[in-house]
């Protein structure tokens, strides 16, 4: 890999795209769920939790409950790819 292409992989791979991944596949199913359990189940602080969850939200693939600590996916076409896509240019930005 080269240049540009090689610096896009090395952004799509470490802790932010792997905790998405995780939190992601806790909400395929649909239901609601609480991120204190979600942190529990993966033996993760919760602060790291709660800013998946609020990346997932801000980019319209989740959408928060009632409660405050509550998360579900959007219904919709939101697919873990369009996240980590939006991750690595978030951070192509900040450079």
């Amino acid at each position: 890999m080269r240049g540009e292409a090689r610096d896009e992989a090395a952004n799509m791979v470490g802790a932010k795209p792997m905790l998405l991944w995780y939190v992601w596949i806790r909400l395929v199913d649909g239901a609601w769920h609480r991120l204190d359990e979600i942190s529990k189940q993966l033996r993760l602080p919760s602060n790291a939790i709660e800013w998946a969850a609020k990346f997932l939200c801000d980019k319209g693939m989740a959408e928060r409950g009632f409660e405050e600590n509550e998360i579900r996916l959007s219904r919709g076409n939101a697919r873990l790819e369009d996240a980590v896509k939006a991750l690595s240019s978030s951070a192509k930005s900040s450079k």
